[in-house]
């Protein structure tokens, strides 16, 4: 079958349920984990998605956006919601929301690029990195 290098899952509601009600994505997702290539997600999508469907391991740091409940699903699927704009646990990516995708994207391109590749976007951008 097709591999990826990265599967990046959108953030947003309703999107982050129709995502997760998504068997295909769902099975990539799940294959894209069991591979170990990069898996991240934005918003709702790491309590939404990562915490549904256990893609997320009992010891991992996540974050997500901050409602109450998001953090809830999140805290109860690894080690905790944590309070900042990008996460990265071995090779899953996580993110707060809107205001943090520039950084969550850069996070991205680090994993895949390197950090060279990161600074030269980001300073293309006229951002900072996470």
């Amino acid at each position: 079958g097709v591999t990826w290098d990265a599967i990046a899952c959108p953030g947003g509601m309703p999107g982050a349920e129709r995502l997760c009600e998504n068997t295909a994505l769902v099975g990539l997702l799940k294959e894209q984990r069991k591979s170990g290539r990069v898996l991240a997600a934005v918003c709702a999508s790491p309590a939404v998605i990562f915490a549904e469907h256990k893609l997320l391991e009992y010891d991992e740091k996540a974050t997500c956006y901050p409602a109450p409940k998001f953090k809830q699903f999140l805290s109860g699927a690894c080690a905790g919601w944590w309070d900042s704009p990008v996460v990265v646990d071995r090779k899953v990516i996580t993110s707060q929301g809107p205001g943090t995708s520039l950084q969550f994207a850069l996070k991205i391109v680090e994993l895949l690029f390197g950090n060279a590749k990161a600074d030269e976007l980001a300073a293309q951008l006229l951002t900072h990195r996470a």
